[in-house]
C-alpha cells in the first residue's frame, strides 16, 4: 500500500511538472513551486526506493526468522515502518534541498522563470548523493536480503529432499526453483529499471560528454532520458505484477 501511495503521488506531483518543463523549456510556476517540486521529487523517490528495501527486509524476516517475526508482524508495526520511511525521507531531504542551489533564471521583460534545475555548483554532489542513497544503498539491501532468503530456502529444501521421495520431493524442488526465480527477477527488475537514469545523470553531472556532443546528439539523448525515466517509473508498476505472477505461497502481503 505504501508503495502504491508513493507511486501515485509521484505520478500526480512530479511527472506532470517534469513533463511540462521538458516540453515547454520554460518554468512558469515561480521559484517557490520550483523548489518544492525538486524537494518533493526527492522525498517521493527516496520513499519509493526505501519502501522496496523495507519490503525485502520484511520478506527476509518472514521467511528466515518466521517464528520470531510472527510475533511482531502486525498491521500496526507495518504502519509505524511506513510512517518512519516518510518521516526520514522528508526530514533527511530538507537540509539537503535547502543547501541545494537552484537555477533561477528570469525573463528580463517579466518575472517568468526560464529554468528550474539544479545548477552546476551542486550538480555533481546531487547526482552522486542520488546514486548512492536512491540506488546503490537500496540495491545492496535488496540483494543482501534476497540472497539470504535464497540460501535459507536452498538449505531447507535440501534437508527435506533427503527425507522424501517421489512427488513430495519433486514438489519441494519446484517450489525451491520458483523462489529462486522470483528473487532473481525482483532484484534484476529494480537494478535494470533504475540503472539507465542514474547512468545518464552521472554522465551529465560529471560532464564527461562535451557540449558539442550534446548539441550533435540532442534528440538521441532526449529520447534516452525519456526512456530511462519511463523505465524507472515502470519498476513500480512491474513489482505488483511480478509478485502476482510468481507468488505461490512463499510471499505474503506487507508494506
Amino acid at each position: 500500500m505504501n508503495l502504491a501511495i508513493t507511486d501515485l503521488l509521484f505520478l500526480l506531483i512530479s511527472v506532470p511538472l517534469t513533463g511540462y518543463l521538458a516540453i515547454k523549456n520554460v518554468w512558469i510556476f515561480g521559484e517557490f513551486i520550483c523548489k518544492m517540486h525538486i524537494y518533493l521529487a526527492h522525498v517521493l523517490l527516496q520513499a519509493t526506493c526505501y519502501t522496496l528495501a523495507a519490503m525485502s527486509i520484511d520478506r527476509y524476516l518472514n521467511i528466515v526468522h518466521e517464528l520470531w517475526y510472527r510475533r511482531y508482524r502486525k498491521p500496526k508495526c507495518a504502519l509505524i515502518i511506513c510512517l518512519l520511511i516518510w518521516t526520514i525521507s522528508g526530514v533527511f531531504m530538507f537540509p539537503y534541498d535547502y543547501l541545494l542551489h537552484i537555477n533561477v533564471e528570469k525573463n528580463n521583460q517579466s518575472s517568468v522563470m526560464l529554468d528550474c534545475t539544479v545548477n552546476n555548483d551542486s550538480l555533481y554532489s546531487s547526482c552522486l548523493f542520488t546514486f548512492v542513497f536512491y540506488y546503490l544503498s537500496p540495491l545492496c539491501i535488496i540483494g543482501l536480503c534476497y540472497s539470504r532468503v535464497l540460501m535459507h530456502v536452498r538449505r531447507g529444501s535440501h534437508k527435506m529432499v533427503k527425507l522424501l521421495y517421489g512427488k513430495p520431493r519433486q514438489s519441494i524442488e519446484i517450489r525451491r526453483r520458483r523462489v529462486q526465480r522470483t528473487l532473481l527477477v525482483l532484484t534484476l527488475a529494480f537494478a535494470l529499471c533504475w540503472l539507465p537514469i542514474h547512468i545518464l545523470e552521472l554522465f551529465n553531472c560529471s560532464q564527461l560528454l562535451s557540449d558539442a556532443f550534446y548539441l550533435k546528439h540532442v534528440h538521441i539523448l532526449t529520447a534516452a532520458r525519456v526512456i530511462a525515466h519511463g523505465l524507472s517509473y515502470f519498476n513500480s508498476c512491474l513489482n505488483p505484477l511480478l509478485y502476482a505472477i510468481f507468488n505461490k505461497g512463499y510471499f505474503s502481503g506487507g508494506l
